[in-house]
């Protein structure tokens, strides 16, 4: 009910469904949700994954990602 009428608005992209899910994710994680909350709404099996979607975020850099894999590493 609303993905075809969207695509019908006559955007001069094309839009994929992935399109979408990339940018919840993106949206998330720049917005502060803990990645671990972030890696499960998207249904990612490793938090690896969700990783991904870091590259969107003009602050984010390999140190920030390597500290957080150092955390959860600690946790379990």
């Amino acid at each position: 009910m609303i993905w075809n009428p969207a695509l019908a608005a006559g955007l001069t992209f094309q839009v994929r469904f992935h399109d979408l899910r990339h940018a919840h994710a993106s949206w998330l994680l720049a917005g502060g949700a803990d990645i671990q909350v972030v890696k499960e709404r998207m249904g990612h099996s490793s938090v690896t994954t969700t990783q991904k979607y870091l590259h969107t975020l003009p602050n984010a850099d390999h140190a920030a990602v390597t500290a957080l894999n150092t955390i959860r590493k600690r946790s379990t």
